[in-house]
């Protein structure tokens, strides 16, 4: 018999997104041997116990793990579903079989690289700022960056009370109008950390591309179209990054029970 986190378990069952997961067992939707859990954390043992959301029966079923990369058009929600009705990713991976899920967001008027897996543990690994997983942009901002605002960028400015991780600038050419492109790499996902740095800073960004998570990059991906990940892709990320070699963190000091509503 295995014991694994619900919010795991959830995952490998292929239910939703990371984020969406964890929303609904905030929200009270799953029931572990009757009882409803409100803890991501609770211990799940399989094939005991049994995991119900509303009167549906989930059953983990392995799946094989698959990674692909989608280069996300502007205008474009980095979701499976949108309550607003907005475009989403959906609309373009719909010839891929596996039940894969964005890792991540890139906004609604960003373009560029989405890494989309059923590798629930790579995403999480990926989206942990700990780990620091570079991600580099292309930006487009308005005028020219001075050397004296690049230096801030570079050692980290304190943004809405926060000291921002440092940024990495490359300039890459410069526009008719005296606008900038810029080559950017940070390794952490605030919201919109990007758009409001660089307007602090004086420079509005018109342009967002994402091109690169790590070593996957989009290369000459065209726009709205995806492709599956190589082997020798995903496991030249896992050697570059130490994937699964990282010494494991404090346990939480609330216990297991936590969370169960009796």
């Amino acid at each position: 018999m295995k014991e694994t986190k619900l919010m795991k378990y959830l995952q490998d069952c292929g239910l939703a997104s990371r984020r969406d997961i964890r929303q609904w067992i905030h929200e009270g939707r799953f029931r572990v041997k009757g009882r409803v859990v409100t803890d991501p954390n609770y211990p799940v043992r399989f094939p005991a116990d049994q995991v119900h959301m509303g009167g549906k029966l989930l059953k983990l079923v392995p799946q094989q793990k698959s990674y692909f990369i989608l280069n996300k058009p502007t205008g474009v929600v980095s979701t499976l579903a949108d309550p607003e009705g907005r475009p989403t990713v959906r609309d373009y991976i719909g010839r891929i079989r596996e039940r894969v899920y964005p890792v991540g967001r890139l906004d609604f008027n960003s373009d560029g690289l989405l890494l989309l897996t059923n590798d629930g543990e790579l995403a999480n690994f990926i989206l942990a700022a700990r780990n620091g997983v570079p991600k580099a942009y292309l930006l487009k901002i308005k005028g020219t960056l001075g050397e004296a605002t690049r230096q801030k960028l570079e050692r980290g400015i304190f943004l809405e009370g926060e000291r921002l991780n440092p940024f990495t600038i490359e300039e890459v050419s410069a526009t008719a109008s005296g606008n900038s492109w810029l080559r950017v790499t940070i390794n952490e996902g605030k919201k919109h950390i990007l758009r409001k740095a660089f307007k602090y800073s004086g420079h509005p960004v018109e342009k967002l591309r994402r091109v690169a998570i790590g070593t996957l990059t989009l290369g000459k991906l065209p726009l709205g179209e995806w492709r599956e990940l190589r082997e020798a892709e995903v496991e030249a990320f896992k050697r570059n990054f130490n994937y699964g070699k990282q010494p494991m963190g404090k346990r939480e000091g609330r216990k297991r029970e936590e969370g169960v509503r009796k």
